[in-house]
C-alpha cells in the first residue's frame, strides 16, 4: 500500500508440511493506512458484500482468538486460509507496533467486505476501539484511529462496507447478528477479551434537530445505564471550550430528578427524551458485552464535531481518550504459554470513589447546572 515502507516476507515461516504463509511487514502513518481501508470498503448498493458462512464465522473467531493471545504464527496460516494476509505494522507516530489482518486484494479490491481488525502489541488501556461505520458516519474511521494509537488501546475494528452494501442495512454489523464484525467482538470484548468496546457513531442534521440546541454528542451503554464511562466522557466533553462543542448527554432510563441524569443531562431534562433514536438498544455488540459482564460505550457525534480535523483530532479525540485513560481499570490480557492472564476486576469501592469524585464535579458545569 501506498505511503508505507512495505516489505513481503514469503515462504519463510512454515506452520504445516503442506501450507506456506506470507506475512506483511509495514511500518508508517496508521492514520495513512486506516484511510486507505476506508476507501476500500464497499459502497452503498454496491452489491458487492459477501456474508460469512456458519463456517468462516467459525475460523474467524478462532483467527480473532489467535490474535488476541498473540499467537502471530498461528493466526497468520488461519488468515491465509480465510483470504486475509496477517500484518505487522509499525506506527511511526507513536512508535506502537500493530499486528492485524485485512483482506487480500483482488485486482486492488476487496471481494468480502468484512473488515480489518489490529491488536496493539504493547497495549496500555484494556479497550477496544470500533468503528462500524466508516462509510456512512462521516469521519468516524479518522476520530478511531486518533482514540486507539493515543489511548494505547489493545484492539481496533473497522468495517469493510458501508452498512447498505447490498441494500438498506444488509451489511450493518450494529443491526446483524451474524457478522465477522461481531465475531471478532465477542471475542475481544466479551467474556474471553474481558475488555472495553468504545464504538465510534456519527449523526447528521436530521437527527440533530429533534435534540436540544448545540447537541454535539449522545451517549450510550445500549441498555440504558448511567456508567463511570459514560460519566466520564461526559464530563471530559462539556469541558471542552464554547467555541468548539456544544453540548453532551446521556441516553438513560432514569427519573429525571434521579442525581446521575441530572449530572449527565443537567437540570430538568429528562435523559429518554428525545435521546431514544440513538439508544442502541438493538445494537449486537453492547447485546453481548453487556450479557458477558462486560461494558459497552455508544458514542454518536454530531457533524459540526466531526468534519473539522482540529475539532475532530485534537479536542473530541482527545476527550475520549482522557475518558478511556481514567476508566480503564485494567491492563489488556492474553495467552502466555497457555495459561489465560484474566485482567484484574477493579474492587467495588474503585467504582465508590469513581462516582463520589464526579457527583462532586455536578455543580461546576459549565452548560446545564441551575440555581
Amino acid at each position: 500500500m501506498a505511503l508505507k515502507t512495505k516489505n513481503t516476507i514469503l515462504g519463510i515461516l512454515l506452520y504445516s508440511t503442506s501450507h506456506a504463509s506470507a506475512a506483511v511487514i509495514e511500518s508508517g502513518s496508521f492514520y495513512s493506512e486506516v484511510l486507505e481501508l476506508k476507501n476500500l470498503a464497499f459502497t452503498e448498493d454496491s452489491g458487492k458484500y459477501v456474508a460469512p458462512t456458519v463456517q468462516e464465522r467459525a475460523d474467524f473467531r478462532q483467527l480473532a482468538i489467535n490474535l488476541y493471545d498473540h499467537n502471530w504464527a498461528t493466526a497468520e496460516t488461519q488468515a491465509n486460509n480465510l483470504g486475509y494476509d496477517l500484518v505487522k505494522f509499525s506506527n511511526t507516530t507513536t512508535n506502537s507496533v500493530y499486528w492485524g489482518v485485512r483482506e487480500q486484494l483482488v485486482d486492488g479490491a476487496q471481494t468480502k467486505g468484512w473488515g480489518s481488525f489490529f491488536i496493539n502489541e504493547n497495549a496500555v488501556t484494556n479497550v477496544t476501539i470500533e468503528v462500524p461505520h466508516p462509510v456512512f458516519d462521516g469521519n468516524t474511521h479518522r476520530l478511531g484511529e486518533r482514540v486507539f494509537e493515543r489511548s494505547e488501546a489493545n484492539g481496533f475494528m473497522l468495517a469493510g462496507s458501508h452498512r447498505s452494501a447490498n441494500g438498506s442495512q444488509t451489511a450493518n454489523p450494529t443491526s446483524l447478528e451474524f457478522s465477522i464484525f461481531q465475531e471478532v467482538h465477542e471475542i475481544w470484548n466479551g467474556g474471553y477479551g474481558d475488555s472495553t468496546a468504545w464504538q465510534m457513531h456519527g449523526y447528521g442534521a436530521t437527527t440533530k434537530s429533534y435534540f436540544p440546541d448545540g447537541t454535539d454528542a449522545v451517549m450510550s451503554d445500549g441498555a440504558g445505564n448511567v456508567t463511570p464511562e459514560l460519566i466520564a466522557l461526559d464530563i471530559a466533553l462539556e469541558a471542552l471550550p464554547d467555541n468548539v462543542f456544544g453540548q453532551a448527554y446521556v441516553y438513560n432510563q432514569l427519573d429525571t430528578d434521579n442525581p446521575l441524569n441530572e449530572l449527565v443531562n443537567g437540570v430538568g431534562q429528562n435523559g429518554h427524551d428525545p435521546f431514544w433514536r440513538l439508544r442502541a438498544f438493538n445494537n449486537p455488540q453492547g447485546q453481548f458485552s453487556r450479557d458477558a459482564g462486560g461494558t459497552f460505550v455508544h458514542i454518536e457525534t454530531s457533524t459540526h464535531i466531526r468534519s473539522g480535523s482540529t475539532n475532530r483530532e485534537t479536542y473530541l479525540a482527545n476527550a475520549i481518550v482522557s475518558a478511556i485513560n481514567t476508566t480503564s481499570q485494567s491492563s489488556p490480557g492474553h495467552v502466555t504459554n497457555d495459561i489465560i492472564q484474566i485482567p484484574t476486576v477493579p474492587e467495588p469501592g474503585l467504582f465508590g470513589l469513581f462516582f463520589a469524585s464526579v457527583l462532586s464535579l455536578f455543580y461546576l458545569r459549565r452548560h446545564r447546572a441551575t440555581l
